[in-house]
């Protein structure tokens, strides 16, 4: 309700009469205002209580509907009392009507009272005392000023400044400045701001104060890490994820790759092929896969390029966020390599105050998610007499073999061996540690840590243990000039059981999934049973073992100068060093019979050591302008960028060694020894630059140009050009979306488009041309070279020869793309929802591409691949609490439809059942399309030509091209095996001091691929079958899910005939992790000088609901998992300390 003059001055306007008549007016408003308080407070419960807005330079009148419009309230005032009042910047988030009272009139010369639901404004009156002078010691009061900025210097404008026990205080301008009258010299002054961590300042006789507020890091969420940057969320244009450290926090994750699943939309990881100790990174694809080369985005630690081996070394409790740049406006900074999309790691700093001491640990028992179910020999050999019937042999065992292998009367003979509960141990140990102090005084702050990881795997000496320490420090040396420097350690050792048949782990685990249970672990006389490839027992209970040492060193120097008011000048020095040692150790085995005869022999022993160093050493000046005048707020940066990598591989190799422990490499025998080395260099060069600009936080532009030029191309297509462009709009800033509020808190809406690149070139084999990636447009030598000459032996002659094809006309892989995005909150922002749409195509995917025997080297690379990714991407949370229970919950997904559109006109490049062809996803499935099972003779008769054994049980095949045959012109697509739909959920609840958090994480669209490897096989001593065969097709078994078995028919083999049989839905659900925590009460541990002391249970893959056989891991790699260690569940137990 308002109160309005009718009568104030005039012709026809008595003086009396119009005193009179307001009295009278206002008896009557103030009447009826009685009776309608008394009808609010009726209805006062379903009145908001909290308002959340922000606004800069409004008038009062429009803040004051706001508040009414939020809280339900009704207001009483004269519109007189306010004219002339000054403009109004608000910052309010869940602001009590108070609180938001006190804010906007505190310099307006009002004063209001609560009575019921209604709020009364009224102006203050003056009033003359005569004050008698009186001497005193007190102080005059002084005027103060200054400036509120973020880290990177950027202006906090709406930032509260009070003076702590008064009324007084003052909202900072646009340009983040204040000033305060009357203050007393001493005062303390209060800082605070959404999104930064509150300030305290004893002014101490200062009049000038420059303010620099933290980010909070519980309100990471408000300020998103970007490129060389960072940026308020509500700014932001582009496509970009975040996540703290919270939800990193006391996972028994050995890599932070494998802790980012599920946890951002369109961001995929897949769990790595094999579950091993120290070889368990996940591989990360940001809105699908866009090239047919390597597709790991650009990772960057502190403002230092690295790659994923690095993001995988660092210690996840120093992380403080993560941030995911999807699109190409947000990533195109990052130019060249910023195509796979670019992951932002910003670590823990220092801050202002006494030191802060952490510790983190954790132990706890893993074991596998699931092991395959083979069957004992004795179902083995019935199996396999089936088999023999069906292929037309007899039976390999009688009734009274298969009894003995039953019954295990005779085990020497008639074995039973369980070899995986002989290879596994059941369970391994994993513990982790971590030591984390923080501090500093008004000039420098620092954070210091050092952490242990340590893990025993579920297999005899599968060990990784990590060590880590980091030190970040910023000091201001002189005004205005600050010194940063970051610097992060890490050592990583590994251990692996190896063979004398190929010295790779892989090749053990291969081993003990083939051999059958009918050959004994050991004879009476203790040697080893043994096929024609050995004894996986034999290897991994003997000396073999290969050992890995990784040294990683990422730091960088920096320095922050701000040459004037808002110029900032930030050159930087930054280092990479990777160190590896590898040494594998085949030690000999002699193999003996039943009755001690010598049977073969695998050897000699030998050692290959190799030893790789590479270092990146990159210069950096950035130069960063931030203005602000009216509501026009810019933001300018421009950057130079350098970086030089060297890298070198040797290697060296001897065999023959006299015993097991004696195992330099000097001290092997010289036949056979050899040597290898190879080296390069790479250089990379860019300029950059960046344009933000917001009207009033309306509307928002952004624009980004960066000019790469790499040693990898030729110099004609050395350099690349890559803009990007982005726009928001802040609709609920605009005065017609005051209404909507607090029903809707927020609404933006963002579009972008942008061009980025790629550099990596693929050949054929890498391995044996290494040095070709590097230098696709030049030829290349490779030594151990011989030239015949005299046309004899004799006249052999070592020399060097060119070894790839080259092509100087390569240039840039370019990716092309546009999106379109929504974030809205709800309900004073608990309740918040994103959308983005993206098209992202990629043109020029550098291939070799095959041009013919005649050539006489390697294929060229050409620009030859393009692929298409598009797809939709959700994000929506909600948190609230009730008094002492809080609660949240956030749901992500994505939806991506990938295809290759271009391949030079190749056919499809097909590997084994897998390949890639255009008009289909890149990671495929290929094979016939199996139409179930024959029955019959007159079915198979019936049918298209198959083969001249098919008989009943066999799998029946598709005629796709209707020639009355099946041959490989019948294969086809079968399905990918890169998901469609990604998604996770995260829910978390407290209540006083017990927690608990629930994290589910899945996949839809994706199929995955049964072959032998994974059900087993019939037939031989290196072959056995899992429980999948007792379901297979005989005549009293019709309707069997599996075919007929057979020994060596390839028909029904999925590995030797792929086929649709054998694609099944790989969609899964997952309990990723399962944290319960319990924190003793504040009182309790003040008590020994703790300030937090948290005990707690948390549990990994614990729980899977799937469509695969039960030994299955639906994120274990869809090939080749015969030779990998499974996937594992951990459980463990927690303490976090801090004081």
């Amino acid at each position: 309700m308002q109160v309005k003059a009718i009568c104030n001055s005039g012709p026809g306007c008595h003086p009396k009469k119009a005193g009179l008549f307001n009295k009278l007016l206002l008896v009557m408003k103030l009447t009826s205002l009685l009776l309608l308080m008394g009808i609010l407070q009726v209805s006062a419960t379903t009145s908001a209580q909290t308002v959340t807005w922000s606004a800069r330079a409004v008038s009062l009148q429009r803040v004051l509907n706001v508040i009414r419009q939020q809280t339900g309230y009704a207001f009483f005032y004269d519109r007189e009392d306010l004219k002339n009042t000054a403009p109004v910047t608000v910052e309010l988030k869940n602001a009590t009507l108070q609180t938001a009272m006190d804010m906007v009139l505190q310099h307006q010369s009002l004063s209001y009272e609560v009575q019921g639901n209604t709020v009364f404004i009224t102006r203050n009156e003056k009033t003359t005392k005569n004050i008698q002078p009186t001497e005193s010691n007190t102080p005059p009061p002084v005027t103060i000023s200054g400036k509120v900025v973020d880290e990177t210097g950027a202006a906090i404008p709406g930032a509260s400044v009070m003076v702590k026990g008064t009324t007084k205080g003052a909202i900072t301008t646009p340009n983040g400045e204040f000033q305060i009258a009357g203050v007393d010299e001493n005062a303390v002054i209060t800082i605070t701001s959404i999104g930064y961590t509150a300030q305290e300042i004893s002014l101490k006789g200062k009049t000038h104060l420059n303010i620099v507020l933290q980010s909070d890091v519980a309100s990471l969420k408000q300020l998103v890490v970007v490129g060389y940057g960072t940026q308020k969320k509500a700014n932001l244009t582009g496509a970009v994820s975040s996540i703290g450290s919270k939800e990193l926090a006391n996972r028994p994750v050995t890599s932070v790759s494998n802790a980012l699943q599920g946890t951002m939309p369109g961001v995929t990881v897949t769990a790595a092929k094999s579950g091993q100790p120290g070889s368990d990174g996940g591989s990360i694809r940001i809105r699908g896969i866009g090239t047919l080369n390597t597709a790991d985005p650009v990772i960057v630690i502190d403002g230092v390029v690295t790659n994923v081996s690095s993001l995988n070394n660092i210690n996840p409790d120093d992380i403080a966020s993560m941030s995911v740049l999807k699109d190409a406006a947000s990533a195109a900074i990052y130019g060249s390599r910023a195509a796979n999309g670019v992951i932002l790691i910003t670590t823990k700093q220092g801050k202002k105050g006494a030191p802060q001491v952490t510790y983190n640990a954790y132990v706890g028992k893993q074991k596998a998610t699931g092991l395959p179910d083979f069957l004992p020999s004795w179902q083995v050999a019935e199996l396999e007499n089936q088999a023999s019937i069906n292929e037309g042999s007899a039976p390999k065992y009688t009734a009274e073999q298969i009894a003995k292998y039953k019954d295990g009367s005779d085990p020497y003979n008639y074995p039973n061996t369980d070899w995986l509960g002989l290879f596994y141990k059941g369970s391994g140990i994993q513990q982790n540690h971590y030591l984390g102090v923080s501090g500093g005084s008004e000039k420098t702050q620092y954070a210091l840590s050092l952490g242990l990881f340590d893990e025993n795997g579920i297999v005899k000496e599968t060990n990784a243990k990590r060590y880590t320490t980091r030190l970040n420090i910023t000091s201001e040396v002189a005004n205005h000039v600050k010194v940063n420097a970051n610097i992060g350690f890490t050592s990583t050792g590994q251990t692996e059981p190896s063979n004398p048949y190929t010295g790779d782990f892989q090749q053990l685990v291969r081993q003990i999934n083939r051999i059958n249970p009918r050959i004994p672990y050991k004879y009476a006389n203790g040697h080893y049973g043994a096929i024609g490839d050995g004894n996986p027992m034999a290897w991994l209970e003997g000396n073999s073992k290969n050992t890995y040492s990784y040294y990683d060193l990422v730091g960088n120097v920096g320095v922050d100068w701000e040459i004037i008011k808002g110029l900032h000048f930030k050159p930087s020095l930054a280092y990479i060093m990777k160190i590896n040692h590898i040494k594998k150790f085949r030690a000999d085995q002699q193999y003996y019979n039943a009755n001690g005869d010598k049977t073969f022999y695998q050897g000699p022993s030998s050692v290959t050591d190799q030893n790789n160093f590479g270092n990146t050493v990159t210069q950096q000046a950035l130069l960063e302008y931030t203005k602000s005048f009216n509501k026009h707020n810019f933001k300018i940066l421009g950057g130079f960028s350098q970086e030089q990598t060297k890298y070198s591989f040797d290697e060296g190799y001897r065999k023959g060694y006299l015993n097991n422990e004696l195992t330099d490499l000097n001290l092997g025998g010289t036949e056979g020894q050899y040597a290898l080395n190879y080296s390069y260099e790479l250089g990379l060069r860019s300029w950059f630059g960046r344009l933000n600009y917001d009207f009033d936080g309306k509307y928002l532009l952004e624009a980004n140009l960066r000019y790469d030029g790499s040693s990898r191309f030729a110099p004609g297509n050395r350099w690349g050009t890559f803009p990007s462009f982005s726009a928001g709009w802040n609709i609920d800033r605009e005065a017609f979306f005051d209404a909507l509020k607090p029903a809707v808190s927020n609404l933006k809406l963002r579009a972008s488009w942008g061009q980025l690149g790629n550099q990596y070139v693929k050949g054929k084999d890498d391995a044996k041309y290494p040095t070709f990636p590097y230098y696709p447009y030049i030829f290349t030598a490779l030594g151990d070279q011989n030239y015949v000459f005299g046309g004899t032996a004799a006249g052999v002659v070592p020399g060097v020869a060119p070894i790839n094809g080259a092509n100087p006309d390569i240039k840039w892989e370019t990716t092309t793309e546009a999106g379109v995005g929504i974030d809205a909150g709800f309900l004073n922002g608990k309740l918040n929802f994103s959308a983005d749409y993206f098209h992202k195509k990629t043109n020029g995917i550098l291939l070799a591409v095959p041009v013919g025997a005649a050539y006489g080297f390697q294929d060229p690379v050409q620009n030859a691949g393009a692929v298409l990714n598009r797809g939709w991407e959700f994000l929506l949370s909600y948190a609230d609490n009730k008094g002492d229970f809080n609660y949240s919950a956030s749901f992500n997904t994505a939806f991506i439809h990938n295809e290759v559109t271009d391949l030079r006109g190749s056919g499809p490049i097909i590997n084994g059942y897998t390949f890639k062809q255009v008009g289909y996803p890149v990671n495929s499935i290929y094979g016939y399309v199996a139409d179930g099972i024959f029955q019959s003779k007159e079915e198979i008769k019936n049918s298209p030509f198959q083969l001249p054994t098919t008989a009943p049980g066999d799998l029946k095949y598709r005629d796709k091209d209707g020639n009355d045959t099946i041959n490989g012109a019948d294969r086809e697509y079968l399905g990918s095996y890169f998901p469609k739909v990604t998604f996770g959920l995260n829910l978390t609840a407290s209540w006083k001091n017990f927690d608990i958090g629930i994290f589910l994480q899945g996949a839809a669209g994706v199929k995955n691929y049964i072959d032998a490897g994974k059900i087993g096989a019939v037939g031989g001593n290196a072959n056995k079958p899992t429980s999948a065969f007792l379901d297979s097709w005989t005549t009293a078994n019709p309707g069997a899910s599996m075919p007929r078995t057979w020994y060596n028919y390839k028909q029904n083999d999925p590995s030797g005939t792929p086929s649709s049989f054998w694609v099944k839905d790989g969609s899964y659900l997952r309990l990723k992790n399962l944290q319960i925590g319990y924190s003793l009460p504040e009182k309790v541990i003040k008590r020994i000088g703790l300030t937090k002391l948290r005990f707690y249970y948390s549990g990994q893959n614990i729980l899977t609901f799937d469509h695969l056989y039960k030994w299955i891991d639906p994120e274990a790699s869809i090939t080749s998992s015969i030779y990998y260690y499974p996937q594992v569940k951990v459980h463990t137990f927690g303490v976090n300390v801090s004081f």
